[in-house]
């Protein structure tokens, strides 16, 4: 998942990796949140890894508020695992198409097996 951020004058969207995988440390921030008199409001989709804030734009502004998720690590997130997760579904997928041609070459003949690679 990518980190998606949605800001207007009066609403920040964050939607993230960390968000999604991190509800406990996400809900100990929305508390605090919900502490400061210029945020109005706070929406927490976990199972989206979503959050939106409503606030009011005289008071504060969606940067200062973006600084503030940013710092609890909501916009981090784990492109490494995502890298080796896709390397090994492709090297799977590759191990997968190799064992079968052996196994039909061994089966039908490779001169047969040939013929239908080409088909």
């Amino acid at each position: 998942m990518s980190t998606y951020i949605h800001k207007t004058e009066r609403r920040l969207r964050v939607r993230s990796e960390f968000i999604l995988n991190h509800p406990e440390q996400v809900a100990e921030l929305i508390e605090q949140l919900n502490e400061i008199d210029a945020v109005l409001g706070v929406t927490h989709k976990r199972y989206a890894g979503s959050v939106a804030i409503v606030f009011d734009h005289n008071e504060i502004d969606a940067d200062s508020l973006l600084e503030t998720v940013e710092s609890h690590g909501w916009l981090r997130s784990q492109q490494r695992s995502a890298f080796v997760e896709n390397a090994v579904k492709n090297g799977s997928k590759t191990l997968v198409k190799g064992v079968a041609m052996m196994a039909l070459k061994r089966a039908i003949g490779p001169t047969v097996v040939r013929a239908l690679a080409f088909a």
